[in-house]
């Protein structure tokens, strides 16, 4: 069980469709950070924002290697099964994101 205030705050963490994209993509399995840079319309400062957001919720966590960073999702979050099942419910997103072959995981 969760209190208000918990749920609240991620639920507006997930209440950001780049988040839930994000989150989507990463269902699959590890992302290096610079393949949401390749994948969506905006800055990296920003993608590195959606990131940060969602790793002070819990729900992600992060690899370093080297200077990348790549991310997956937290299954030890409390909140993992509410993800997961909001994913459940997002059409499949078939995008060709590919980031630096230097990256690849």
């Amino acid at each position: 069980m969760y209190t208000a205030e918990e749920l609240s705050k991620v639920l507006k963490v997930l209440g950001d469709p780049t988040r839930l994209t994000m989150l989507k993509q990463m269902e699959v399995g590890e992302q290096c950070a610079c393949s949401f840079v390749d994948c969506f319309d905006i800055s990296q400062p920003a993608i590195s924002r959606h990131l940060k957001m969602l790793r002070q919720a819990g729900l992600l966590l992060e690899r370093r290697d080297k200077q990348w960073i790549h991310y997956r999702l937290n299954e030890t979050s409390p909140f993992y099964g509410i993800v997961v099942d909001l994913l459940d419910k997002i059409e499949t997103i078939d995008v060709s994101c590919d980031c630096d072959t230097e990256c690849a995981i």
